[in-house]
């Protein structure tokens, strides 16, 4: 709302500077001055002032905003927009990546993940309309090398090197 002068009609003499200061409710954030603005100092700003030259009428404007709280499991962490509490505007686009540390890989996003672009993607993005907990969930990875003597091979998995992730039963076979 509009906390000084307030909200009504108000009648100045010509030439009167008339402080403008606009209040925002929980949860909205102050965005600009709309209407007959020609003689306000600055649009912008939550506090200003308007010159009284001729019937003016102004209204100030007001936009949701949002909560982005994230978080990691062991394994990585959210390094865009970095983990924490993030305020956004309604509709807002933002960029999430999850980055996994040496040894693990990223799995997916998980909590309110409704707005999430691609819930197994590292790199996607969450449109901002309401207050969201999310959290980027990695996995540890081990390498398991197979390899045989003379006299046979493994079949499967081969012979090699394979990554897998923790907790994987992996079938081994070997051929005479």
């Amino acid at each position: 709302s509009v906390t000084t002068p307030g909200e009504g009609v108000f009648t100045y003499d010509e030439g009167t500077v008339v402080d403008l200061v606009a209040g925002a409710n929980d949860g909205y954030r102050f965005v600009e001055w709309t209407g007959d603005v020609g003689t306000i100092t600055d649009v912008y700003a939550v506090e200003t002032d308007i010159t009284m030259n001729d019937n003016y009428s102004i209204t100030a404007g007001f936009v949701a905003i949002y909560d982005l709280t994230t978080s990691s499991t062991t394994g990585g962490n959210v390094t865009t927009p970095g983990e924490g509490v993030f305020v956004y505007d309604i509709g807002t686009l933002v960029n999430l990546v999850a980055t996994p540390s040496t040894g693990y890989r990223f799995v997916n996003w998980t909590g309110d993940v409704g707005t999430i672009a691609d819930v197994y993607a590292a790199e996607t993005t969450i449109t901002m309309n309401g207050n969201y907990f999310i959290t980027a969930n990695f996995v540890k990875q081990y390498d398991l090398i197979t390899s045989s003597t003379d006299g046979g091979f493994v079949t499967e998995p081969g012979e090699d090197t394979f990554t897998y992730d923790e907790g994987t039963v992996v079938d081994l076979i070997a051929g005479a």
